[in-house]
């Protein structure tokens, strides 16, 4: 286990090889750390190391209740479950990950270190632009953000080989590959990034923000309107709300070595009716006016300020809302008992 550092792993999974090969390529850098892996099938069909905490559909309806159906199925937005569950024991940041990404062979000491200290970098107020080179600043900048670092909340790991495309790109550019990524840049506040659910970091004190939304099925089995879009626009209502609670958000180094592509073509059906509302979304979200002072607070906010008309939209509010009342400050002490009740029975 990495010292002086606790770390909570989540991994989606549907194929028993895949996660099977992934925890073999992991195990030096994850075991002693929390690791949940949230199998996308109705009970468990398989069974995996026992340093490994293993979920399924059924444990969904079983801790959720009446609440389970905003974790879709069939989708690797099923990850959430991951981090509900997360937030129920201290730890010093969550990392999701996919299970086709291993480690790169260039990371030192450690990936799990390398995490640590992108998000350990508080970064400057970038509210402000200086119209002189250099450090000298000019009359008129406000001492307030001269004097100011932001604490990043959020950091989004990078992929090399196969990269993060949509399903047009990887069509026109078929043999695309990318290098590890060596640096680590900020996002601007007042900016929105696609956010991709492969390699993310983060406190968890954001959690209530990230919810993966809507993708896949629904509980019943009936497909959701659009698919491939859940870690991408779940990013947008986190970095808006991280921007207004004066949160930093960073992107790059350490990448992990994505193994496997997707098909281009299932994505494209899949992606095709996602396309003209993700040109429009961001826009809705920006002009979403925040008020509130907590993350649970400013998730319902823009839960209650999506402007979009229909009945997933409809849906999508109240499953973003029951969302955020998880974490709630009394209900989420009530669980985290429970949880510590149960891990100390089973020791």
């Amino acid at each position: 286990m990495t010292r002086n550092m606790a770390a909570t792993i989540v991994v989606p999974t549907i194929r028993e090889p895949s996660i099977r090969t992934f925890l073999e390529r992991w195990e030096p850098e994850f075991k002693g750390h929390r690791v949940i892996v949230v199998e996308d099938n109705p009970t468990s069909t398989f069974v995996l190391p026992t340093w490994v905490e293993h979920y399924c559909w059924s444990d969904i309806d079983e801790q959720l209740q009446d609440r389970a159906w905003i974790i879709p199925r069939r989708s690797d937005c099923v990850r959430s479950f991951g981090y509900y569950l997360a937030a129920q024991e201290p730890c010093d940041f969550v990392l999701t990950i996919d299970d086709d990404c291993y480690p790169e062979d260039s990371y030192q000491p450690s990936f799990l270190v390398e995490v640590q200290a992108a998000l350990d970098r508080r970064l400057e107020d970038d509210r402000w632009w200086s119209t002189i080179e250099g450090d000298v600043l000019p009359r008129g900048y406000p001492y307030e953000i001269r004097e100011r670092s932001l604490e990043t909340v959020l950091h989004h790991g990078m992929w090399s080989n196969i990269p993060d495309l949509d399903a047009m790109t990887q069509l026109r550019l078929p043999e695309h590959r990318t290098e590890p990524a060596r640096s680590v840049r900020r996002v601007p506040h007042g900016s929105f990034f696609p956010m991709c659910g492969m390699n993310i970091a983060f406190r968890p004190k954001v959690i209530p923000a990230l919810y993966f939304l809507l993708m896949g099925k629904d509980r019943d089995g009936k497909p959701w309107p659009f698919d491939r879009f859940g870690d991408i626009w779940a990013g947008l209502f986190a970095k808006k709300a991280a921007d207004h609670l004066g949160f930093a958000v960073s992107s790059g180094a350490p990448s992990v070595f994505h193994s496997r592509a997707s098909n281009p073509e299932v994505n494209l059906v899949k992606e095709s009716p996602g396309y003209p509302v993700n040109e429009l979304l961001w826009r809705k979200v920006e002009a979403i006016g925040l008020t509130a002072d907590t993350v649970a607070g400013c998730y319902l906010q823009i839960a209650e300020g999506l402007d979009l008309e229909g009945e997933y939209w409809d849906t999508l509010r109240s499953a973003m809302a029951t969302w955020a009342s998880l974490f709630i400050s009394g209900s989420l002490q009530a669980r985290r008992r429970t949880r510590r009740r149960a891990l100390n029975l089973a020791s």
